[in-house]
């Protein structure tokens, strides 16, 4: 009886080693996105930064407003 159990323990086995290695690798994935979401929000914020600058240069007392649906 004991026999009949081995092969299905051991296809549970070898499926639970997919399974976590599978989760670590998206694991990697996820760590690795949420540093590039990290570094384009500072990249945009900079940029953001720079084009408000440049508006003020280019039109000096003009005040840059947001339109009405902000």
């Amino acid at each position: 009886m004991a026999d009949d159990h081995e092969p299905r323990l051991e296809k549970l086995e070898i499926d639970l080693a997919h399974a976590l290695n599978t989760i670590d690798e998206l694991n990697g994935v996820v760590f690795d996105q949420g540093r590039q979401i990290e570094r384009l929000t500072r990249l945009l914020t900079n940029m953001t930064d720079q084009v408000e600058e440049l508006m003020e240069n280019v039109l000096p007392g003009h005040q840059i407003e947001k339109p009405p649906h902000y």
